[in-house]
């Protein structure tokens, strides 16, 4: 018998609360109350699922022990198989047997109870967005605050406020809810192999490795030292490679911080970035973002805290003679507001100025050239 396909709703019930965030202009008693109310729902609606499942799981190894035949519209029994279990239960002389069929029955009902408990209190959410590979929790922010008729300077500030995820997996559920001010958002598993919990304790898990490992080795260095030198040139080693461990951190985190405030960019042939897939070129529309526009692309970065912030593309970097035209992708980007694009008189090479560094922080842009 085919399983009630589970509704999955992300991390798990116990750590619910570290995937939701919320950003506002001020701190009051009633936007707290909608931040508990939102994360209350959520953590109803996991544990409610998560007893669908396993009582639907259940129910299929009783049915199947029973030898009960599949019913092709969920684990759910028809009312025709009810009638007839509830008549095998009274004729049924195998007190075991007739056991595991009361069994079904009853659990049959539980089932119908919980799967209308999780409707409603979907019901009672908000309808989540699904994350794609090139998806990022800012961006997503700051679009659903500009749909909602805040200005992008205005959305980018609420959503900064929020403890946005760096990363998405595709696959995460996003909520998204703005109420008297305050932007509320929840990241959960969704249709994901893994959810936001447990893909963080895996990378955190993965660091916590390394760390061992490095340990591992100081105390092999130490104890090696301690023959030779002596208990105190052990501790001053120890001492060096935590250090070292401390400067590498901090190094890896200025990095990060320069990479969240930098432009993330590919520079190729229109045509080929169009083939690709990279890129797509409608008929009556602007060129957008295509399928192959995946994160990994984007190599360069360009830090936007510099005062002058600037592209320069070399016609042979990208196999061509001369530079006709550059077009930025996406479309949505406006020329002489945002960008700048000069052509060298001999076409060169082309240089682009970004005018509204705010407007593609953290942002990913193509530019497509032609000759």
């Amino acid at each position: 018998m085919k399983f009630l396909k589970p509704i999955l709703f992300g991390a798990a019930l116990a750590v619910l609360p570290f995937a939701l965030t919320v950003g506002c202009d001020k701190k009051s008693q009633s936007e707290s109350a909608e931040t508990k109310d939102l994360a209350s729902k959520a953590a109803e609606a996991q544990q409610a699922e998560g007893q669908v499942q396993g009582a639907a799981k259940a129910q299929a190894e009783a049915m199947a022990r029973a030898g009960l035949q599949p019913n092709a519209a969920g684990i759910q029994l028809t009312e025709s198989q009810r009638t007839l279990l509830e008549a095998r239960v009274k004729a049924e002389k195998d007190n075991s047997t007739a056991a595991l069929l009361q069994e079904i029955l009853d659990r049959d009902k539980t089932i119908g109870e919980l799967t209308t408990k999780v409707a409603r209190l979907q019901a009672e959410l908000p309808k989540p967005q699904i994350a794609t590979e090139k998806d990022n929790h800012f961006t997503m922010a700051v679009r659903y605050l500009r749909g909602r008729g805040l200005s992008e300077e205005k959305a980018k500030t609420l959503a900064a406020k929020a403890n946005i995820l760096e990363e998405l997996q595709p696959g995460w559920q996003v909520y998204h809810q703005y109420i008297g001010g305050s932007y509320l958002t929840a990241v959960t598993q969704g249709k994901a192999v893994v959810g936001p919990t447990e893909y963080l304790h895996n990378q955190r898990a993965a660091l916590q490795k390394d760390r061992d490992d490095l340990s591992s080795q100081v105390e092999d260095l130490v104890a090696q030292r301690t023959k030779v030198q002596g208990e105190v040139d052990s501790l001053l080693t120890e001492k060096t490679t935590l250090t070292a461990q401390v400067n590498e951190l901090t190094a890896l985190s200025q990095a990060q911080k320069v990479k969240l405030n930098s432009l993330h960019y590919l520079v190729g042939q229109r045509k080929q970035l169009v083939n690709e897939g990279v890129i797509v070129v409608p008929v009556f529309a602007k060129d957008r973002m295509g399928p192959k526009a995946v994160a990994s692309r984007f190599e360069k970065d360009l830090p936007l805290d510099d005062p002058n912030p600037m592209v320069q593309i070399q016609a042979s970097d990208v196999g061509l003679a001369k530079i006709s035209k550059v077009n930025v992708v996406p479309g949505s980007l406006q020329k002489d507001k945002d960008y700048t694009v000069t052509l060298a008189d001999d076409r060169k090479n082309a240089t682009i100025r970004i005018l509204d560094p705010e407007r593609l922080r953290n942002d990913r842009v193509v530019f497509a050239v032609t000759d």
